[in-house]
């Protein structure tokens, strides 16, 4: 079922109905990094520790590193495209088509939006594939677009193959 709920479009469904949300379009909050969070990421990933450290001063203030961008998909995602089951979980198969657009930076407000575009039986789970892209607020191109697998499973079954 897709529900638009004041600015968010959500595609939640049984289990049961999972291969019935292919076709279904689905839209986030709008949303905004945080500094501190930008800070930490480019700790806990050594980014600040590279051997060939890049001048700052040549990008934007507060610019968000191409692999945050990435990482918050699945929490932007599991907002809107989710199961109607407790026991249900993704796992992230693999990023296709990877490309930004635009800069993203900690001051910009923007939103995941996306189509589902397959949904494959596999282990007793689903392979779901996943447009998406950020949409930026006052900006016509959007920050990043991906297409994005994830692997669907319930605790009592799916695997990864």
């Amino acid at each position: 079922m897709t529900a638009r709920t004041s600015d968010t479009k959500i595609v939640s469904v049984p289990w049961d109905d999972v291969p019935s949300i292919v076709g279904n379009d689905f839209l986030g909050s709008w949303f905004s990094a945080s500094t501190e969070r930008n800070t930490a990421f480019d700790e806990v990933t050594y980014v600040l520790d590279n051997a060939h450290e890049l001048d700052g001063g040549n990008f934007p203030e507060g610019l968000m590193e191409g692999f945050y961008v990435l990482a918050l998909l699945d929490h932007l995602v599991n907002e809107v495209v989710h199961v109607d089951d407790p026991g249900w979980s993704g796992w992230n198969y693999g990023l296709d088509r990877v490309r930004f657009v635009s800069p993203l930076t900690v001051n910009d407000r923007f939103r995941v939006r996306g189509t589902v575009r397959e949904v494959t039986p596999r282990n007793g789970g689903y392979l779901v594939f996943l447009e998406c892209d950020y949409e930026v607020e006052g900006r016509e191109r959007p920050a990043m677009v991906a297409e994005w697998r994830v692997l669907w499973t319930l605790e009592t079954g799916g695997s990864e193959e």
